[in-house]
């Protein structure tokens, strides 16, 4: 890795305070956000009733349910082996699965910008990849982990076609955002793109196109790679029905009767909307989404029962990002 210092322009004091303040502002908003979600959720509920379903849970199903987290950061850390590998560097699996663990303490445990992709960025440019190319690396496991989420619920809609009548909007969404992720995989992957070429100038295409090159740059490396994103996509494949499956044995613990199809649907738009940054952590709209489709689409639980399925599963979360931060101060 490269010792030389990095380029980096001091901007006066009088420059950094305005973004500095922005930041705090976004982060006391955020943390309104979440609070004014809990509390309205927690309103509608009796607190008895959320321990009751805690502690009248299967909790058989609960370690099992836990313990596929191992399965998901085996698999997901093969997965970025493969693409490491394909690039040159034979990086242990080991190595990566300790990345991801401590990745999650970054992601969930720290009120901080350094977020646990690029943690893992980080971490590979210390094994030896070049910072550019970890991170790009990094971004093409990701969107393709994404992208094989929303297969599964575009796909899913044919298994779960009782749930469509109740979800409609669920199901315009699914489809809008998997033809913008198929987009995405055949134009950065295989074809390429420039919005200067199209017959009609749209506004703001040079803008368009200068972000659009830029991460075309970093999934060059991939491009037309078709063995290497064919076994990528199988494994995440495989990895997103480990994540639905988990949310099913909670549902399972918790004594609800949900069909294993809905939640094939309903997990991957559910953790595709906790991904927007509008509150801490996901912490509310979590809870929310599970009490909109649990309680109030599929009428399958009280309000009580969703929120004791998300915070159980938040609960894991958690414990698996303590278990990251001990691996974080304990590694060499």
């Amino acid at each position: 890795m490269s010792k030389e210092a990095p380029n980096i322009k001091t901007a006066p004091l009088e420059e950094k305070q305005p973004k500095s303040a922005k930041n705090v502002i976004f982060t006391i908003l955020k943390v309104m956000i979440s609070a004014a979600l809990i509390y309205y959720l927690v309103s509608r509920a009796d607190v008895g009733k959320i321990w009751a379903a805690f502690t009248g849970a299967n909790m058989s199903l609960i370690a099992l349910s836990f313990m596929l987290h191992g399965i998901g950061y085996f698999s997901s850390s093969y997965r970025w082996h493969l693409l490491l590998k394909d690039q040159g560097w034979d990086i242990p699996v080991g190595y990566l699965v300790r990345s991801y663990a401590v990745a999650m303490f970054f992601n969930n445990l720290l009120p901080s910008t350094i977020g646990g992709d690029g943690y893992r960025a980080f971490d590979c440019a210390k094994a030896g990849v070049p910072k550019s190319k970890s991170l790009a690396i990094v971004l093409v496991e990701r969107f393709l982990g994404m992208f094989a989420l929303m297969m599964f619920a575009v796909v899913a809609f044919g298994l779960a076609a009782g749930m469509i009548s109740r979800t409609e909007q669920l199901w315009i969404w699914a489809v809008a955002i998997f033809v913008v992720m198929s987009s995405g995989v055949w134009l950065l992957f295989f074809k390429g793109f420039d919005i200067g070429k199209l017959p009609v100038k749209l506004p703001g295409a040079s803008v368009i196109n200068k972000v659009f090159g830029k991460i075309q740059d970093a999934f060059s490396p991939f491009k037309g790679r078709t063995r290497v994103l064919t076994w990528t996509m199988l494994i995440s494949l495989g990895f997103q029905l480990n994540v639905i499956f988990h949310y099913y044995l909670i549902s399972q613990a918790l004594g609800l009767d949900i069909r294993f199809g809905y939640f094939l649907v309903f997990i991957p738009l559910s953790i595709f909307i906790q991904i927007i940054p509008i509150s801490i952590n996901g912490i509310g709209v979590r809870e929310g989404i599970y009490v909109s489709f649990l309680t109030d689409m599929l009428g399958k639980a009280s309000v009580e029962q969703s929120l004791a399925f998300s915070w159980i599963a938040y609960g894991m979360i958690l414990l698996l990002g303590v278990l990251g931060g001990i691996i974080y101060a304990t590694r060499k």
